[in-house]
């Protein structure tokens, strides 16, 4: 007989010191080299602003352990847009844990929490969770602060949103289908589809959101139409796009995401338009922005 594990044991799965992440590559779209990063941050993060997530304004309904870490995030230029640095509080000291790039605005999207799983150092983690029957996961911006909140099957508000690390105007049109596959008969036959010759299956118009193989639970591939474009200027020294792409359509409900494209992330200067197919990858950020009462 199994027996259930009471909180915080039922929704967080600590990792151990040596599973991978690669963080580098999250600033393949503003630098030739993460290097960069480390390289002006001590001059960036004195003149930096205190980022306070929904759980530091409403604390979550659970008590957390005294042994977990403690720490802040601070935002530079601002908290608009730019770069987040997790600090931890560790034996009288303070340590940078973590370095990301971020946009305040998103997607504001309902989830189902399924589990978070939380990085060795304590105050990094990845939530992993249900949209509308869709699985995903995303890395948690506001770890820290909103980590009281979370628990199997609790429906919480999050901001989420993408980072391309390449996008494009989407190429293939259509796939191929082999004339002996069990698909070929159905359209062909069964489907009543009058294909003439050429049998294959138009990409045009349609949404894909995978996850790529072998990168890190967070990493997408993606392909969509294009809802909305924003021009974003000057972050991290790169000019950009916030794109509004329709990543799955559903009978119900079309589940749309903020994809960021810098200049550095997009082939040529013309920027993606409102109608057309895009597709890239992306690395999925989230924060806890409202708890459903």
């Amino acid at each position: 007989m199994s027996i259930e594990k009471a909180w915080p044991d039922c929704i967080f799965k600590w990792e151990s010191e040596d599973h991978p992440h690669y963080c580098g590559s999250h600033w393949d779209a503003f630098y030739e080299s993460a290097d960069e990063v480390f390289r002006t941050l001590p001059e960036r993060l004195p003149t930096g602003m205190r980022q306070r997530g929904f759980g530091d304004t409403y604390p979550g309904p659970h008590e957390l352990p005294e042994s977990w870490p403690k720490g802040i995030y601070v935002c530079w230029p601002n908290c608009r847009q730019g770069l987040i640095v997790t600090l931890r509080q560790s034996e009288g000291r303070v340590e940078v844990v973590n370095v990301s790039p971020f946009a305040e605005i998103g997607q504001q999207v309902r989830l189902e929490i399924k589990k978070v799983h939380v990085w060795s150092s304590g105050a990094e983690a990845q939530v992993e969770a249900d949209w509308c029957g869709v699985p995903l996961s995303f890395f948690d911006l506001n770890f820290l602060s909103s980590r009281g909140w979370y628990e199997v099957g609790r429906h919480l508000d999050f901001i989420l949103a993408g980072i391309a690390y390449s996008a494009r105007p989407a190429t293939a049109e259509k796939l191929a289908v082999d004339h002996d596959s069990p698909l070929s008969g159905w359209l062909g036959g069964e489907s009543g589809l009058n294909l003439g010759g050429d049998l294959g299956i138009s990409l045009e118009g349609s949404s894909i959101f995978l996850p790529v193989d072998d990168w890190d639970r967070d990493d997408y591939s993606f392909r969509g139409p294009v809802r909305e474009v924003t021009a974003v200027g000057d972050w991290l020294g790169q000019s950009g796009w916030r794109v509004k792409v329709c990543i799955i359509q559903a009978d119900s409900e079309d589940l749309e995401l903020d994809v960021y494209v810098t200049g550095r992330s997009w082939p040529g200067v013309e920027p993606p338009e409102v109608g057309q197919d895009i597709e890239g990858t992306l690395w999925l950020q989230g924060r806890l922005w409202y708890s459903v009462p």
